[in-house]
């Protein structure tokens, strides 16, 4: 993850801010149609906004139900700076009637996050079930302060407990930046393997049976988990098996195999594809298509076997697979024939 991007704490802190900000606004009961609108899509960004406005509500909600206020001094100050205290204060006014209209303004709110999305995301994720559609990106931040980028053509469920944060990856790729937690582990299932996290960044790219681990920021265990079926690995196989994996390393881990020695890679540029950028070095022309197509409506399709096996490395914009293809067609001349030896198909027939 680039250096500027904001620290799970700062974006935990931020949301804080702008929760009693609208906390706020909505106590002053002078909120236009256009702010009431922005207040929902603020909810509706992020499941940590719900927590906070939550959150800063209680704690508005303990203080107006505090009724011993009379027994604490007040400060008064006077002209020659000296702080004295006062042994009276005036009795504060119950304001009732206004906490109740804010806790009404705060429900309707999420009523209608609920109604408009479709799903509830609040308070904890448990059980949630989150799906991308093709050429689909999205950024989910979770209630504890953790953000994840999931990529096109992936779904994942994500449940949190007391005492672990876990999410099954069900297929595609998806980039974690970890709120650190030592008492609950952050745990990625990704059926042929298990990846356990306390506070870190990693990227997860499930494709059928073969799953790759790759460390942008401090370390993770990968562990040799369930078949691509979620069926135990039968006896004699490589469940159980581990390594441990620091910044800029990777590894791929494949059912009944053993996983792949521990690669190094250049970790932020592999997790370049949240920002719309593919990196690609060595690879097979088969596995850039792979990455290519769920970013894309028009589908690029290698039409000769040969093709499909050649290496290249490179950088491209995800959204354009006209120039990867332009490139391919203009280095791939030894194998010109009659038709071309790959292509962009508008449609999307090979989408499952």
């Amino acid at each position: 993850m680039s250096a500027d991007m904001p620290t799970v704490d700062e974006r935990r802190r931020a949301a804080t801010e702008q929760a009693a900000a609208w906390l706020v606004a909505l106590r002053m009961g002078r909120l236009s149609a256009r702010e009431r609108d922005e207040f929902v899509n603020w909810l509706r960004e992020s499941p940590l906004h719900i927590a906070e406005m939550l959150t800063v509500s209680r704690v508005d909600q303990a203080l107006e139900a505090f009724d011993r206020w009379n027994g604490i001094p007040a400060a008064e100050q006077v002209t020659d700076n000296v702080v004295s205290l006062t042994s009276e204060r005036p009795r504060l006014q119950p304001r009732r009637k206004p906490f109740m209209w804010v806790s009404r303004a705060i429900a309707a709110g999420l009523a209608l996050v609920v109604l408009a999305t479709g799903s509830w995301l609040a308070l904890r994720e448990t059980g949630t079930v989150v799906r991308t559609q093709l050429a689909e990106q999205r950024q989910l931040a979770l209630t504890d302060g953790s953000i994840v980028h999931i990529a096109p053509l992936t779904e994942m469920r994500i449940r949190f407990t007391r005492d672990r944060r876990s999410i099954e990856l069900r297929r595609g790729q998806a980039l974690f930046d970890v709120s650190p937690d030592p008492r609950r582990p952050f745990v990625v299932d990704a059926g042929t393997a298990l990846v356990h996290a306390v506070g870190t960044s990693f990227d997860v790219d499930r494709a059928e049976e073969v799953v790759r681990v790759t460390v942008i920021k401090g370390r993770v265990e990968v562990a040799h988990g369930a078949g691509p079926s979620g069926a135990a690995l039968p006896k004699g196989s490589t469940a159980g098996e581990s390594v441990l994996l620091s910044a800029n390393e990777s590894v791929v881990v494949r059912p009944r195999a053993r996983m792949s020695s521990v690669l190094e890679v250049n970790g932020a540029a592999q997790a370049d594809w949240a920002k719309g950028t593919l990196v690609f070095e060595d690879e097979t022309v088969a596995e850039v298509v792979r990455r290519f197509n769920p970013h894309n409506v028009a589908q690029i399709k290698i039409l000769d076997p040969r093709l499909a096996e050649r290496r290249i490395s490179g950088t491209f914009k995800a959204a354009d697979p006209e120039s990867f293809v332009a490139f391919i067609r203009a280095t791939s001349e030894d194998l010109a024939h009659e038709r071309p030896v790959i292509l962009l198909d508008p449609s999307t027939s090979l989408i499952p």
